[in-house]
């Protein structure tokens, strides 16, 4: 690299670690970054992007496998997201269709599974429809629940199930 490269690349890298250190990122968000970042300042140097990315992987920052697992974590924490909107986020960030299912099934096992997370999600939205029909309150349970990513098989079990054992 030449002095102009060089100095590109240093920018470039302070700006990627910048960005990183917010949050854990995937490899097309951190691309994406770095290209919007190298046009805005009126170059391509796909040298540079391509130097600064296997940089960037090497000292860890880049690892879509460890990205995934994060997320779903992320998504399965406090407020609770199904599978279905999960690996639509994931696929939105540019991760491979085999990591994303791996970090799924792995994400959502005992405590954390999908039945398990859509049960706790329903209970905590119960009490503010309790004063509705039974089958209004059915159908703006499962709504919510489809909403949050819960295939509409589990949405409707864990509303039978919620609402019978009232």
């Amino acid at each position: 690299m030449d002095t102009d490269q060089s100095e590109v690349y240093e920018k470039l890298m302070a700006q990627a670690i910048r960005f990183v250190s917010y949050r854990p990122r995937s490899e097309k968000e951190i691309r994406d970054y770095l290209t919007q970042k190298l046009s805005r300042s009126h170059t391509t140097a796909p040298l540079v992007l391509a130097h600064a990315l296997r940089r960037l992987t090497e000292l860890g920052y880049i690892n879509d496998t460890e990205f995934s697992a994060w997320w779903v974590g992320q998504r399965t924490g406090r407020k609770p997201k199904g599978a279905r909107v999960i690996r639509m986020e994931l696929v939105r960030k540019g991760i491979a269709p085999e990591i994303i299912e791996d970090a799924l099934r792995e994400g959502m096992k005992g405590e954390q599974s999908e039945v398990n997370l859509a049960k706790a999600t329903a209970n905590k939205k119960r009490d503010t429809w309790k004063h509705l029909p039974l089958q209004e309150q059915k159908r703006k349970l499962s709504d919510y629940l489809l909403r949050r990513g819960f295939s509409s098989e589990i949405s409707w079990g864990v509303v039978d199930d919620i609402l019978t054992n009232v």
